[in-house]
């Protein structure tokens, strides 16, 4: 069939002149067909230009309107031949119906036209916010690394990535006011697993205690501090499954064992929880919690 013999028979259709039948079936189901898939197709990509989203409204509805009104026209023509209505009226649904569905679609390809960046996963978010809130960093020599700010979630992660990757760090420097207790632990683990030395420069308090104290050889700055203070006992309702007193006679096991004097963990685990002691440095040195003169 020529180019000329179908725009013969396309123009006989926008003109109503064909029968409603073909004209519903073949000039406006089969056409509405290819631009839904076409649209779908569209519509699996995350992110479509405003200016692509104009052109498929355009076309599409173009498309749509003059379908119609060929359906519309055969309609007419249908009525006046026969007087039959009620095919007429289902071919008017149907264009409704259809109208619904492209404008779901035109709506979800707008949708697609606002740039919505990848959401950050939750664990990775917190893992950013926590990671926020401490500083690590590697001397020029690559011998001390430095732990500055709060004991957070996921840090013993990130410091044991540095120390497998840094296999020239000797010493832990630390200046932290505390924090998780879990990945305090976690630390010292790492510290003594490597044979590290800790050094305090600044101020170590709370949780930071157990990371100090886990050195081969510990030193203090003259101008830094060392902070205790006994678990509050009285939040064990708030913690579900964790005795606090087991965890607190489990770190002043492993005090004993990094040969603090005993009489010295008295007084840490006597300590008000709501309040912070801080040694003198000579008591530091006497309960052999500074190993090292500085």
């Amino acid at each position: 069939m020529s180019y000329r013999a179908w725009m013969d028979v396309i123009l006989s259709f926008l003109r109503g002149e064909r029968a409603l039948g073909p004209s519903f079936w073949f000039f406006f189901v089969a056409p509405c067909i290819i631009v839904y898939a076409a649209l779908a197709g569209v519509m699996t990509l995350p992110y479509v230009p405003l200016i692509v989203f104009v052109c498929l409204l355009v076309a599409s509805l173009s498309i749509f309107a003059t379908l119609s009104i060929g359906v519309i026209r055969a309609g007419e023509a249908h009525v006046a031949a026969r007087g039959s209505l009620a095919p007429v009226w289902g071919s008017y649904v149907a264009i409704i119906i259809v109208l619904f569905i492209f404008g779901t679609q035109w709506l979800g390809l707008y949708q697609r036209t606002i740039w919505k960046p990848e959401e950050e996963l939750f664990t990775t978010k917190m893992d950013r916010l926590h990671a926020s809130t401490y500083d690590l960093s590697l001397s020029e020599d690559g011998r001390v690394l430095t732990l500055d700010g709060d004991v957070a979630l996921g840090s013993t992660k990130i410091i044991r990535n540095l120390l497998s990757e840094s296999s020239g760090v000797e010493a832990l420097a630390l200046n932290s006011k505390g924090g998780n207790i879990y990945e305090a632990r976690g630390i010292a683990r790492l510290v003594s697993e490597g044979n590290l030395d800790t050094r305090i420069d600044g101020e170590c308090s709370s949780a930071c205690t157990i990371i100090f104290i886990s050195g081969a050889n510990r030193s203090m700055g003259r101008s830094a501090r060392l902070g205790f203070h006994q678990y509050r006992l009285d939040s064990t309702a708030n913690i579900p499954n964790v005795d606090i007193a087991e965890e607190q006679s489990r770190d002043r096991a492993f005090f004993e064992n990094q040969a603090i004097d005993p009489e010295f963990l008295k007084r840490i685990f006597n300590s008000p929880h709501n309040a912070i002691w801080y040694p003198e440095r000579s008591e530091l040195e006497t309960a052999g919690v500074i190993t090292t003169p500085d």
